[in-house]
């Protein structure tokens, strides 16, 4: 059952804190648990569920600045916990952080998931120059227009990315990734995607939300059906944890006392059929990050 109590620091851990606004960045978090080695000092990761208020997220906010005056009293709320880097593993959050006072001044190290996915879309595209990008995410994501600037930056034609908001669909995904609505969501999204898509094209799929990494073949199958040929998927959360660890590779060995510890906090209340519908999905790739969610600590007063 989910605490209230508040978190314990480990002596002498190195503290990452992973922030999401929802549950999707706990791949991210996953991901991490399985390819870190810590050297002599313990690792603590420490996820941070940002989602503001039971009755609306991030997107639902009516414009930047409120979005990111509630991101600087939750990136605050983070600094409590002493992280030597907070990792915002969420698209939309790093598009906020931007306009953020917080990021003018961080109090610790920020490191956020645009570059992570600029630099795989770039990537891709420049590899292959008949090739056209499908970008999916959230309407302040897709909205910002800032994927497509961050490529432009590196060099890809902005006539080559197609991008398209799927409002909604990441909240229903955070409830539960196999929701009997989300392949009719992600129809409905691809459905206006694919006439604006060059006939004949090779396509890449960019997934410019975490939350998207858990439905990747829905989206896949559904762009096949739609377009009639290939399609790659790209998801930068896993481009980002290739980043962390590059220098500690695979899988860190099993030992009776663990050296990765994971928590799982957050401001609104997580219901158990939530917990239980994501740690699932995540079990197969961390136990101790599906352990955590289904052990969360609620801090109503985080931020």
């Amino acid at each position: 059952m989910a605490g209230s109590s508040s978190i314990k620091s480990r002596p002498g851990a190195r503290t990452v804190v992973i922030t999401d606004s929802g549950l999707g960045g706990l791949l991210i978090c996953a991901g991490l648990e399985r390819r870190l080695r810590p050297g002599r000092e313990p690792v603590r990761l420490v996820y941070v569920n940002a989602w503001p208020d039971a009755r609306y997220g991030y997107n639902d906010l009516p414009d930047m600045p409120a979005r990111a005056a509630v991101l600087d009293r939750a990136l605050t709320a983070m600094t409590a916990l002493f992280p030597d880097l907070i990792l915002i593993a969420c698209n939309t959050l790093s598009v906020v952080y931007e306009a953020s006072a917080f990021s003018e001044k961080p109090a610790v190290p920020v490191k956020g998931i645009l570059d992570a996915g600029a630099d795989l879309f770039h990537e891709a595209l420049a590899g292959d120059p008949a090739a056209a990008l499908a970008l999916f995410g959230t309407r302040t994501t897709i909205g910002s227009g800032e994927y497509v600037r961050r490529l432009a930056r590196r060099g890809t034609a902005e006539r080559r990315v197609v991008s398209e908001p799927c409002h909604g669909l990441a909240a229903v995904i955070d409830k539960d990734p196999d929701s009997p609505e989300i392949p009719g969501l992600v129809d409905a999204c691809v459905g206006r995607v694919a006439p604006r898509l060059p006939a004949g094209a090779p396509l890449y799929a960019g997934l410019a939300c975490t939350h998207y990494a858990y439905i990747a073949e829905t989206f896949r199958m559904a762009l096949c059906r739609r377009t009639g040929g290939e399609v790659r998927i790209l998801e930068p959360g896993e481009r980002l944890i290739e980043g962390l660890t590059r220098d500690t590779p695979g899988r860190m060995p099993e030992s009776p006392e663990r050296a990765v510890d994971v928590e799982v906090v957050s401001k609104v209340e997580l219901t158990e059929g939530q917990r239980r519908a994501v740690a699932r999905r995540l079990e197969p790739l961390s136990p101790a990050t599906a352990r955590a969610l289904l052990e969360y600590r609620r801090r109503p007063d985080l931020f």
